[in-house]
């Protein structure tokens, strides 16, 4: 299957809204400093930088992808000496390698927010399939997965939407469901679905349902 030829309207509209992203999430932000600060300074186990990031796949090219740290830092530790890879899904369902301000920013995935500037610097668009690991895509497309090589990745998707809505769990389907559709239709209208989905994602997030 060959790439989606994504219009120049689309590329504007994650500039604008991912900056308006950053302004209306700033105070957020700067609770989540305060947060990681305070264990930072009563919690040795907690300390580390404040982001974490590893390399990831959007449209078939290497990124690299940044979050709040929301582990323990000798768990990451531990995991690279032992494995020298670092499955963060894996990690993520024991909420002892978590750090407190982790367990709450995963719970309203707000973990995921540093995200908006490399949507910002163009390594990624606000909705599509969400980045996968270099290990993991390659496994993907031997099994002739392409959803993660034809679009840039995304922040948000309908994939996530549909875990929490209609209980749908086949990943590939619905994202080449919104390729299909981006390659099909006008940037006004691609525009638009996406702008849907921001607004549905956000109140998801506001809820705290997890996604």
């Amino acid at each position: 299957m060959e790439k989606v030829n994504i219009p120049l309207a689309k590329r504007i509209f994650d500039i604008v809204m991912s900056f308006l992203l950053i302004i209306l999430f700033s105070p957020f932000i700067a609770v989540v400093l305060l947060l990681m600060g305070l264990e930072f300074l009563f919690i040795s186990e907690s300390r580390g930088s404040i982001f974490y990031s590893e390399i990831r796949i959007s449209a078939g090219r290497p990124f690299r992808i940044y979050k709040f740290r929301i582990f323990k830092k000798h768990v990451l530790e531990n995991i690279l000496r032992k494995e020298g890879f670092i499955h963060t899904k894996k990690l993520e369902r024991d909420k002892h390698n978590l750090t407190y301000t982790g367990r709450l920013l995963k719970q309203i995935y707000m973990d995921e927010l540093p995200q908006l500037f490399n949507v910002l610097k163009g390594d990624m668009s606000l909705v599509g399939p969400r980045p996968t690991n270099i290990a993991n895509a390659q496994q993907l497309y031997e099994e002739g997965c392409y959803s993660k090589f034809l679009i840039k990745a995304g922040l948000m998707g309908t994939f996530q939407l549909y875990k929490i809505r209609k209980g749908a769990y086949d990943q590939e389907a619905t994202d080449l469901k919104y390729i299909d559709f981006c390659r099909k239709s006008p940037g006004w209208k691609i525009i638009w679905n996406d702008f849907k989905i921001i607004i549905l994602t956000i109140w998801t997030v506001l809820r705290a349902e997890g996604i």
